[in-house]
């Protein structure tokens, strides 16, 4: 049945934007893009809502991510539920601009959701984030690396109700500046990054302030702008500059494209990626120059990879279906510890039970596909990350191969 449905969402993301029903009138160029789970009687069960995108640039992993949630809910369920209640998922699925995933937070959450596992985008999550902290709705995301998620830029206070299952990117970008220093013994570094691109821009920033704290010497900064295609007038002045290694937090399409390009103009050099490196086309049309190593915010799980390709028919590709799955885990921990639920917490005292459930996950330590998981005071993952290497075959594409851990276990 899972399978089936997948299938289903696959052909809904290749379709074009509907409204807030099935069967509504296509929606407004601004309007926002949410697509509704039907109505159901009430049974009693515990109630969480899943926010991913299934339409537009998002979509791709918004599914894996979703799937990731589904087979988590289907598991618990089959296992007896909590205290012998049923979870019962709610899927928003949404388009991949930030009103989107703020409405179906929004509608989520009147619907008398306990908590949100969502997004998959930092962008998208920081809109479910504003919606989840004002209403009291424990939000946990999979991959939003954005330092600022589980805080408020605007007073400086955290969020208490928002938390994630990975890292931030400034802990992704000091070890990846580490790694650089301590293991690939770099003196001189650079950084390639998309400017205007919040994930791109606070990634190099991390890197930039490590390497040059731990090193003494601040890396060379060249930028480019969203859709450039041609890289070479910085990779020539970056091979001006004759660094050892060169960080690029950007798409893996634009690593591709930085990679190939740099070995056109005979540049040898190593090249350093953060998550968003993370897919089987990495490197498919050229490159890399030399040596490359990207960061993965999870190590692969044989065991999760077996259960998820037996559902829907197809591999996980990075980590987002995996950790998607662990922040339900987490979820389901921290409910089965509030102890079994009259029907009155669910109902009169709702807002309470949603606030010891806050709680509850604040203070959770489960062991989850991707291994143990608990929160710092700011809801963020106590964790390291994993690494990868590119390795160059002469019979075939790259592959990426797991090379390592980085950080806290």
């Amino acid at each position: 049945m899972l399978a089936a449905t997948t299938a289903a969402l696959l052909s809904l993301a290749c379709s074009g934007p509907r409204g807030a029903g099935e069967g509504e009138a296509p929606a407004a160029p601004l309007d926002p893009v949410v697509l509704l789970p039907p109505e159901v009687p009430e049974t009693g069960a515990l109630r969480i809502a899943a926010v991913f995108p299934t339409l537009g640039r998002y979509a791709a992993s918004g599914l894996q991510s979703l799937n990731g949630v589904r087979l988590a809910v289907d598991e618990l369920n089959r296992a007896g539920g909590i205290h012998g209640r049923d979870v019962e998922l709610r899927e928003y699925r949404t388009g991949s601009y930030f009103v989107d995933a703020q409405r179906a937070a929004a509608v989520a959450a009147g619907a008398g959701v306990l908590a949100i596992v969502g997004a998959n985008s930092s962008e998208l999550s920081m809109a479910v984030a504003a919606e989840a902290e004002s209403r009291g709705v424990v939000q946990i995301s999979n991959v939003s690396t954005a330092q600022d998620l589980t805080w408020d830029p605007q007073t400086g206070n955290d969020r208490e109700f928002v938390f994630r299952v990975c890292v931030s990117d400034v802990v992704m970008g000091r070890l990846l500046a580490d790694f650089a220093i301590e293991e690939l013994g770099a003196g001189r570094a650079a950084v390639l990054y998309e400017v205007g691109r919040t994930y791109s821009a606070r990634l190099a920033r991390s890197f930039v302030d490590r390497f040059a704290e731990a090193s003494g010497r601040a890396p060379a900064e060249f930028f480019y702008l969203a859709l450039e295609t041609d890289f070479r007038p910085q990779l020539r002045r970056i091979a001006d500059y004759g660094p050892d290694v060169v960080f690029v937090p950007g798409s893996f399409t634009d690593a591709t494209l930085v990679g190939a390009q740099a070995e056109a103009l005979g540049l040898e050099v190593t090249l350093l990626g953060g998550d968003s490196w993370s897919n089987p086309l990495l490197f498919r049309r050229g490159g890399p120059p030399g040596e490359a190593y990207f960061a993965e915010l999870c190590s692969p799980s044989a065991e999760f990879e077996r259960r998820y390709q037996a559902v829907f028919g197809q591999e996980t590709q990075g980590c987002r279906a995996m950790l998607a799955h662990d922040a339900v885990r987490v979820l389901s921990a921290a409910l089965a510890s509030l102890g079994p639920l009259e029907d009155e917490a669910l109902e009169e005292r709702a807002d309470e039970l949603r606030r010891r459930l806050r709680d509850a996950v604040s203070a959770v330590e489960v062991l989850g596909a991707s291994g143990r998981i608990r929160f710092d005071e700011h809801g963020d993952r106590l964790q390291g990350i994993a690494l990868s290497a590119v390795e160059r075959r002469p019979d075939g594409p790259p592959v990426a191969l797991a090379r390592g851990w980085l950080g806290e276990r």
